[in-house]
């Protein structure tokens, strides 16, 4: 570790698993690292695979794992990570993955325990639920996290935690007994710029258009790579309870991402809505889809900041989303978003949606929703960021 100095440029390694910006979460560390080079600090991006990418103004390098089984790329991460920082004067290591020589820890996924706790509360067939604990907790990788994650947070290399929303900040606390002081929250942003209310003038009519949607369609949109941990099941539900308690409106629901379709086209199917919901798959251009959308339903079981919620809201759009997820923070009132208590609850799932029914509401929103975003733009987050590097530097 090189000298102190509050203000001086920093030698930065960040280590994540996958560097995949195109798919999601990966964006905000693309959008970070970009930021910390264009301020003068040397950026260097560890993972175990990234998408191609040229001129890019920090440094990507490939960490080998074994792939297969599950745990051993766990413990191959764990080593290679290690070995691949060994010997590197980084001032900061930042880790998202874990590793002995990370400095300055950022779960993005959350802590492991609360995840389970919520993972398990998400599975409604008891056949299924019991398969599934005895899969976990007979599992080496199962042990394996655990014992690496409570080895990162209890030992001595660690100086400081982002925590990247209350909740995960509590989880931290409740599970691993981390000094309070040293885990600040840092609030995820997102690109102000492309996430705008303006995308509704430019991409609803197109997108409408390619969906099938008449004007009136009032078009709900959901967007998760885990449909059961992120409660499509109870979406569709309240969708079916929509339709009868509204019968002049014509409801539809637009599902983005990977899952295992097939049961949640039979669960539409027998509540009569299979012609109301539409399974798009994996999309590119999501700010296209958010300006052509109504209402931004995300009813997790556990998120510890769901970036499509913030994208959202910066959009303009009303989020209806659940205490578990921490990006539910950002919400403080109905005027731009609602959040239930129980993802499970389909009636109250409805009730929320309806809040934004009509178009006064959706309008208010637009504004409402954008303002909470616009007090977390990227600068700040960056900010923030640098201020705990150089906090975990002070501490040696």
């Amino acid at each position: 570790m090189v000298a102190q100095g509050k203000g001086r440029p920093l030698r930065i390694a960040i280590l994540l698993d996958r560097f995949l910006p195109s798919r999601g979460g990966e964006r905000y560390f693309s959008l970070l690292s970009e930021a910390l080079a264009r301020q003068g600090h040397e950026v260097h991006l560890f993972a175990t695979e990234a998408e191609e990418h040229t001129d890019l103004p920090y440094r990507l390098h490939l960490i080998p794992v074994w792939r297969y089984p599950r745990w051993l790329r766990i413990f191959s991460f764990w080593r290679n990570a290690d070995q691949a920082l060994a010997g590197q004067p980084f001032d900061i290591v930042h880790g998202v993955a874990q590793c002995r020589a990370v400095t300055v820890l950022n779960p993005h996924g959350g802590v492991e325990r609360a995840y389970l706790a919520r993972e398990f509360a998400s599975i409604e067939n008891p056949v299924y639920h019991l398969y599934k604990l005895l899969r976990r907790y007979l599992s080496i990788r199962h042990y394996l996290e655990l014992g690496l994650q409570g080895r990162l947070y209890r030992g001595g290399g660690l100086k400081r935690v982002i925590a990247i929303s209350s909740m995960v900040k509590g989880d931290i606390i409740s599970h691993y007994a981390f000094p309070e002081e040293r885990i600040a929250v840092v609030f995820n942003s997102v690109d102000l710029s492309r996430f705008h209310p303006h995308n509704r003038l430019l991409y609803r009519e197109k997108r409408r258009s390619n969906l099938g949607l008449k004007d009136d369609a009032l078009l709900l949109f959901f967007a998760g790579n885990n449909y059961r941990l992120k409660g499509l099941g109870a979406l569709i539900r309240a969708l079916s309870l929509l339709t009868g308690d509204f019968p002049e409106r014509d409801f539809r629901l637009l599902v983005a991402g990977r899952g295992r379709v097939r049961p949640y086209r039979r669960l539409a199917k027998k509540l009569g809505v299979q012609d109301r919901v539409i399974f798009a798959g994996p999309l590119t251009g999501m700010e296209e889809y958010y300006g052509a959308s109504d209402i931004y339903v995300h009813p997790t079981f556990y998120d510890s900041c769901s970036l499509t919620v913030l994208e959202a809201l910066a959009s303009g759009l009303p989020v209806v989303t659940t205490r578990f997820n921490g990006a539910a923070q950002v919400i403080v009132s109905e005027a731009g978003g609602a959040v239930i208590d129980d993802p499970a609850d389909a009636r109250a799932l409805a009730r929320a949606i309806a809040l934004y029914l009509h178009e006064d509401k959706r309008e208010t929103a637009r504004t409402v929703a954008r303002s909470w975003m616009e007090q977390y733009p990227p600068e700040r987050n960056v900010e923030e960021t640098l201020r705990v590097y150089y906090d975990a530097l002070e501490e040696g």
